[in-house]
């Protein structure tokens, strides 16, 4: 067992478990100078490249989504068979005014048993950098909410806490190398970065097997355990080149659209999605 019983217990009673060393520093070293690297050489495409899926994007990401320690620590959660059915880069330039409002990410999309998100930390995450914050026991119901454009994307609508208890929020400050886990349920946000450093991370989203959408398909890779039940759709798993891979998620994005981060398609709308076209 990965984690122990009081940290089991108390993501039951919280929604969360932070702390959780699962990453060396070479680790930690190797993927983010891997991310920097790819950012180096293909700046006009790393915003798109770095969003939603990019576990099908590059196989460094995939690999890291199925690190051991990592699953480990899920499957005590979330049983033996496990879905990645999303991972993100969540980087905070220092003195941006990215600020990520308070939101659940399952509010529009029920997924049935809940998935959970891991935050895996490739540099501190502070109060001054923009840590995750988490309003413990927030977990067990969607909250009333509103509808707000996406500014990077005019037609995807995101959705907003209406009146969050902000002042029980609870500062998740990581360590590089380590995590924390959180429930889709979880009303959770994160402030602007006001520090001289880059705030680095990826989040992973881990769906049960037997889980059900409420809307829509979703899809995902099977990453440990089996998948005896098919309510998710395969994926693929990235190979090293990094166009044949673009097209890859492209072609799996247009046939599942919708899924907790996306949210639902409107009627008669077309699937939209950070790419390159």
């Amino acid at each position: 067992m990965a984690l122990s019983r009081a940290q089991i217990d108390g993501f039951a009673r919280d929604g969360f478990v932070s702390g959780i060393p699962a990453l060396s520093p070479d680790e930690v070293r190797l993927f983010r100078d891997t991310a920097e690297a790819f950012e180096r050489a293909h700046p006009a495409e790393a915003r798109w490249a770095f969003d939603i899926k990019s576990n099908l994007m590059f196989d460094w990401v995939y690999e890291n989504g199925r690190h051991p320690r990592i699953l480990d620590a899920v499957a005590d959660l979330l049983g033996p068979d496990l879905l990645l059915t999303n991972s993100i880069f969540r980087i905070k330039e220092p003195g941006t005014s990215t600020n990520y409002g308070w939101h659940q990410d399952s509010a529009r999309i029920a997924v049935n048993p809940c998935p959970v998100i891991v935050y895996v930390a490739f540099s501190e995450a502070t109060p001054e950098n923009g840590c995750l914050k988490v309003i413990p026991g927030t977990h067990h119901a969607v909250v009333p909410f509103e509808l707000v454009s996406n500014p990077s994307q005019p037609n995807r609508r995101v959705a907003r806490v209406r009146d969050p208890d902000v002042e029980r929020a609870v500062d998740l400050t990581l360590k590089p190398g380590e995590i924390a886990i959180f429930s889709a349920n979880a009303v959770h946000g994160s402030p602007p970065n006001r520090s001289t450093a880059r705030r680095f991370a990826v989040l992973h989203d881990y769906t049960p097997a037997a889980a059900r959408q409420t809307i829509g398909k979703g899809s995902g890779q099977l990453v440990r355990g089996q998948d005896r039940f098919g309510h998710f759709a395969p994926e693929p798993v990235p190979g090293p080149d990094f166009r044949t891979n673009a097209a890859m998620r492209r072609r799996v994005l247009k046939a599942y659209p919708e899924n907790i981060l996306m949210g639902p398609l409107e009627p008669g709308q077309a699937p939209e999605f950070p790419d390159a076209a």
